[in-house]
């Protein structure tokens, strides 16, 4: 495998997650580089990229400086949802990590992440011989193959109940959606900053947990200038008297959509806004032909909204010989 610049190679890469992620049980979103170059950059910034392209796929690694010797991680090392490992036919990929890339690689231990524990991708794998493996990580994700209606008869009639009141109230207090789609440039600058006012007035703000002035708001805006680009990013605002008092943001890939965000102002939460704005957010998506909404990690309240739950594993290697002569 011949080491590549990654900013040559994305289109390359990306390229190989649509064809592969299927087979290899990936997360056909957060392996893209509109998720894993942000990632790197906003919560890994002192790494250095390694990124390898070979006959039958692409590896794209962080090189991490340990005592012990460098240690390789996944692009998003954060929440480990992206597969390093890209390629049409597992068998024949890990064949040649195992053969022309590991030899090669001076390192102390290796994480691959964004690994189905049921995929091939897995099994493969097996042959490299993990030291350890971590507990899942579970995504929420709510199925729209049949349209809003259908995806709505799933849920409880307490939940459906819950949500058409929300729907009401908001109604009734003047509550609009305002959908937003903006395209990089000032459209999208515009855009960002009202949902940046919004989150100010959030909770999660004094929690230290949102947008404004953290490393997940630096992630979450250069990830949105990458969906912005293609026509791929999705933004509803929930507007009361001519003011913006919560929002949804998320970005399109194919068929699949991956929600960011959403907050909402405190002093309006018993409109149930962030209720509100999912309810019309699924409506829309559904309506443009989105057949899977992944909300992202498991959260209590996301199991009412979701048809399954997505997992995957970080499996763990490590380099014998250096281990040997560190012990």
């Amino acid at each position: 495998m011949q080491a590549r610049s990654f900013p040559d190679a994305e289109a390359d890469f990306d390229d190989l997650v649509d064809t592969a992620a299927a087979a290899l049980g990936a997360d056909p979103v957060c392996s893209t580089t509109n998720w894993i170059v942000p990632a790197a950059s906003a919560f890994a910034p002192k790494s250095t990229p390694r990124v390898f392209r070979g006959t039958h796929g692409m590896v794209a690694l962080l090189e991490h400086e340990n005592p012990n010797g460098p240690v390789f991680t996944s692009f998003d090392s954060t929440w480990g949802f992206a597969t390093p490992l890209i390629g049409p036919d597992p068998a024949l990929l890990i064949d040649e990590v195992m053969a022309d890339l590991l030899p090669t690689l001076d390192h102390y231990a290796i994480s691959v992440s964004g690994v189905a524990p049921d995929g091939a991708l897995f099994d493969e794998l097996q042959r490299m011989g993990p030291v350890g493996y971590t507990e899942t990580a579970d995504r929420c994700v709510g199925d729209l193959t049949d349209g809003f209606d259908a995806w709505m008869g799933r849920r409880s009639s307490r939940f459906r109940r819950s949500l058409r009141a929300a729907a009401r109230r908001g109604e009734a207090a003047g509550v609009e959606i305002e959908a937003v789609q903006p395209a990089s440039g000032p459209e999208l600058n515009r855009a960002l900053e009202r949902l940046l006012a919004v989150e100010a007035t959030s909770w999660k703000t004094e929690a230290r947990s949102g947008l404004v002035e953290t490393d997940l708001g630096f992630f979450t805006r250069s990830m949105s200038q990458r969906f912005a680009r293609t026509g791929s990013l999705r933004m509803l605002f929930a507007r009361l008297d001519d003011r913006d008092i919560g929002y949804v943001i998320g970005g399109r890939h194919g068929d699949r959509y991956r929600g960011f965000q959403h907050s909402f102002d405190d002093a309006f939460a018993d409109l149930s806004i962030g209720k509100l704005l999912q309810f019309h957010n699924i409506a829309r998506l559904a309506d443009e032909g989105v057949v899977a909404y992944d909300m992202g990690m498991h959260m209590a309240y996301k199991d009412s909204y979701a048809d399954r739950t997505e997992s995957t594993i970080t499996m763990i290697f490590a380099n014998q010989d250096r281990r040997a002569a560190v012990s």
